[in-house]
C-alpha cells in the first residue's frame, strides 16, 4: 500500500446514481465519455480492450488505455475527483487544449462516473512526468459511505504496466451477464460519436487491436443514388440559421438506399456534432411531414459548434441538447423546415427515378406490347395508367417489387372485370372505405380467375409427382430437381423459395454416406430452403423406402447439427432464427418405437412426410380452391 494520503472525494449519492446508473446503460456512450477524456488529454491513440467471450461479472474486464499527458497526484486531487468542476472555465486557453490546440470536449467533470452505468468498479492508473498514480473507485463502497458524503480512495502502488497516459479498467460488469459484447455495434457506436477519428486529427481509436476506420464513419456510402449516379444528399456549408446570429450549421442530410441490406444497427435520423463529438443522438427534429414514410430513410450529420460554445446547452448525459435556449430553439425550427423540404424533394426525386426505371423495365416493355395487341385501347390506357401510378407513387418499393404489379396487369388485361377495376382504382378516393371494400370484393374474382389458371398447371404437376412415385424415381437427381422447382408439394406455403445450396453442401460434407450402403436405402439428396427466417432441411428418400428408427434418428441428427451451425455462425449470410426438418419417404415401419419417435420429432419441428400424403394433400387443396372459385363467381353474379 502506498504511504501517500488517500484521494478524498466529496459527493452526494443521488448525483452518483444519476450520473452513472440512471444515465448510462449501454457501452458505446460510456466509452465515448472516456475517449473524450483521452482527447482532452492530448492522446493520439486510445486502445479499448473488450472480452471476446461471455461476460462473467467476477472475472471479465474492459480496459481503456490512452497515451495522453496523464494526471499528476495533484491533478487527481484538485481536478479529477472534483464533481461538477467546469474544466473549460479553469483550463481552456482560447477554448483549446495544448499542444495540439484541440477544442476541449469535456465540460462538467462527470464523464468518469458514466462507467458506473455498466460496472461497479473503476480502476484509474495514470502516468505523468515519470510519476504513476493509481486508485480504485468502487460503487458499493461509495454507497456505504453515502451518509457521511465523502469517501477516501487509497493511493495504490503502481502496477508497473503503465508508463504513459491513463489506463482505466472496468470490473464487476453488470450489464452483460452471460452475454457477449458485440464488437461490431461498439465500433459503429463509437465511430458515429466522434468526427475527429483518423490521421487528419492525429487521433486513433482502436478496439481489440483493430483501429476504427474512416469508412466506418462514412455513412454516405449507404445513401441512395439517382439514375445518373448522384447521391440522395442535401449539404450545408456554414449556413446561418438566423440572420446576423452567428449560429452556423454545416454537414449533410441524406436518404438511405432502399435496396441496401447492410444498414441494420444504423440509427435513422440526424446526429449533431460539436467540438468533434456527438452532442445529440440521431433524431428527426420532431418533424411531422406529409411523406411520413420518408423519415425511415433519412440519416445525416450536422455540425453546430454554437450549441457547445460560451453557453452550455448540452444535457447532463452529453448526448442530448437542451432545447429551451434561443439558439437551440431556432435550430429545432430550422431542422423541422429542412426535414419537411427534404421529404418533399425526396418524394419527387424518388417518383421520377421510379418512372425512369419503369421505362427501361423489360417486363413493362413486354406488357405495353401485349396490351396494345389486345386491340382494346381503353384497357391498355387504364392498365398502363394503373401500373405507372402504382410504381411512381410507391416510393419505398425496390425495383424487383415492380415485377408482380406489371405481371398482374399483363395476366389480367384480357379480363373485362380487370378493366373496370383498373378504372375504379385510378379514380378512387383512398379515403372512400366503401369503394375500397367493393374493389376488394371485385379483386377476389379476378384473383380467383388467375388462380384457376395456376391451379390447372399445378394439377399437371401433381400428375407428374404421381408418376415419379409409381416409378420409384430411379434417377438420382429427378426428385431433387422436381421438389426444388415445385416446393409447394411439401408445404403449400412454399410458392417461391431459395434453394440454399451452401447448407446442403455443409450437410453432405458432415454426413457422407457409406459406399457399401444398398442403393435402395440411400438418400437421394438434401434440399435446404429458406422459409421466412427459418431454414428447412429436407432429406429426400426414394418413394419405395420404409423409414425405420435409424432414418428418424438421422434426420434428427441433421437438424440438430444445422441448429448448432446456425447458433455459432458469425457469417451474416448463415444467420437464421430456426431450423425445421422434413423426411420424405415412401412409408414408416409400423412399430411402437417408430411411431413414438415420429411423435417426439414433431414436437421438435421435425416431420415425416409420405409421398402418398403429399399427393393427397395437394390434390385436396386444389379441389377445394376450385370449389371456392365457383362459389365466388356465383355470388358475384347474384350481387349484380
Amino acid at each position: 500500500m502506498s504511504d501517500r494520503f488517500p484521494y478524498r472525494m466529496e459527493f452526494d449519492m443521488s448525483t452518483i446514481k444519476h450520473l452513472g446508473l440512471q444515465m448510462y446503460s449501454t457501452l458505446p456512450p460510456v466509452l465515448a465519455e472516456l475517449v473524450a477524456n483521452a482527447w482532452d488529454a492530448n492522446a493520439t491513440r486510445v486502445d479499448i480492450t473488450i472480452p471476446e467471450t461471455l461476460i462473467e461479472e467476477t472475472k471479465s474486464e474492459i480496459m481503456i488505455k490512452d497515451n495522453g499527458v496523464g494526471m499528476s497526484d495533484r491533478d487527481i486531487r484538485e481536478k479529477y475527483i472534483i464533481i461538477g468542476r467546469d474544466r473549460r472555465e479553469k483550463e481552456e486557453s482560447n477554448k483549446t487544449s495544448p499542444p495540439f490546440r484541440r477544442k476541449v470536449m469535456g465540460r462538467k467533470g462527470i464523464g468518469k462516473f458514466s462507467a458506473f452505468g455498466i460496472a461497479k468498479e473503476i480502476e484509474i492508473e495514470s502516468a505523468h512526468e515519470c510519476n504513476v498514480n493509481r486508485f480504485v473507485m468502487n460503487y458499493d463502497q461509495i454507497l456505504r459511505q453515502s451518509d457521511r458524503r465523502y469517501i477516501d480512495f487509497p493511493a495504490l502502488p503502481a502496477t508497473g504496466n503503465v508508463s504513459d497516459g491513463t489506463t482505466i479498467k472496468l470490473r464487476s460488469i453488470t450489464k452483460y451477464k452471460s452475454r457477449r459484447i458485440s464488437k461490431q455495434l461498439l465500433r459503429r457506436g463509437l465511430a458515429r460519436r466522434f468526427a475527429v477519428i483518423g490521421a487528419k486529427f492525429n487521433f486513433e481509436v482502436v478496439v481489440n487491436d483493430e483501429p476504427i476506420t474512416l469508412e466506418e464513419r462514412d455513412l454516405q456510402r449507404l445513401l441512395d443514388k439517382d439514375q445518373e449516379g448522384g447521391l440522395y444528399i442535401w449539404e450545408y456549408e456554414n449556413e446561418e440559421i438566423e440572420p446576423n446570429s452567428g449560429w452556423l450549421v454545416s454537414g449533410w442530410i441524406g436518404a438511405l438506399n432502399r435496396t441496401t441490406s447492410n444498414i441494420d444497427g444504423i440509427d435513422r435520423g440526424i446526429s449533431i456534432m460539436a467540438r468533434g463529438k456527438l452532442v445529440q443522438e440521431p433524431f428527426l427534429f420532431h418533424a411531422v411531414v406529409g411523406q411520413q414514410y420518408a423519415l425511415s430513410y433519412i440519416i445525416g450529420e450536422l455540425v453546430a459548434e454554437f450549441v457547445d460554445d460560451a453557453e452550455d446547452t448540452i444535457g447532463t448525459s452529453r448526448n442530448t441538447l437542451v432545447w429551451d435556449t434561443d439558439a437551440n430553439s431556432r435550430l429545432m425550427e430550422w431542422g423541422k423546415e429542412q426535414i419537411n423540404k427534404i421529404a418533399r424533394e425526396w418524394a419527387e426525386k424518388r417518383s421520377e427515378d421510379n418512372r425512369r426505371v419503369l421505362e427501361t423495365n423489360e417486363l413493362y416493355i413486354d406488357f405495353r406490347k401485349k396490351a396494345k395487341q389486345t386491340g382494346n385501347n381503353r384497357a391498355f390506357e387504364l392498365a398502363d395508367q394503373l401500373v405507372r401510378q402504382s410504381i411512381t407513387k410507391n416510393l419505398t418499393s425496390k425495383e424487383e417489387e415492380i415485377m408482380p404489379i406489371i405481371q398482374m396487369s399483363l395476366d389480367f388485361i384480357e379480363f373485362d372485370s380487370f378493366v373496370q377495376i383498373a378504372d375504379d382504382l385510378v379514380k378512387a378516393d383512398i379515403d372512400d372505405v366503401s369503394t375500397i371494400f367493393k374493389l376488394f370484393r371485385e379483386w377476389q374474382i379476378v384473383e380467383s380467375k388467375e388462380m384457376s389458371r395456376v391451379a390447372e398447371g399445378r394439377i399437371t404437376t401433381i400428375q407428374k409427382l404421381q408418376d415419379l412415385i409409381q416409378t420409384n424415381a430411379l434417377e438420382v437427381p429427378t426428385l431433387h430437381n422436381f421438389l426444388k422447382e415445385f416446393p409447394w408439394v411439401i408445404d403449400p406455403r412454399w410458392t417461391l423459395v431459395d434453394d440454399e445450396v451452401k447448407y446442403s453442401d455443409i450437410l453432405r460434407r458432415q454426413f457422407p454416406e457409406s459406399d457399401d450402403l444398398p442403393e435402395s436405402d440411400r438418400r437421394i439428396d438434401f434440399l435446404c430452403v429458406r422459409e421466412s427466417t427459418n431454414l428447412v432441411v429436407v432429406e429426400i428418400k426414394r418413394p419405395g423406402l420404409r423409414a425405420s428408427q435409424k432414418e428418424l434418428e438421422q434426420i434428427e441428427e441433421y437438424v440438430s447439427f444445422m441448429r448448432y451451425q446456425a447458433e455459432k455462425s458469425t457469417d451474416p449470410d448463415l444467420r437464421i432464427r430456426g431450423v425445421v426438418g422434413y423426411l420424405l419417404c415412401g412409408d414408416l415401419v409400423d412399430t411402437w418405437n417408430v411411431n413414438q419417435k415420429k411423435q417426439n420429432l414433431e414436437n421438435s419441428q421435425i416431420y415425416v412426410r409420405r409421398y402418398v400424403d403429399l399427393l393427397g394433400m395437394v390434390t385436396r387443396m386444389h379441389r377445394e380452391f376450385m370449389e371456392r372459385y365457383d362459389k365466388l363467381t356465383a355470388r358475384n353474379a347474384n350481387d349484380k
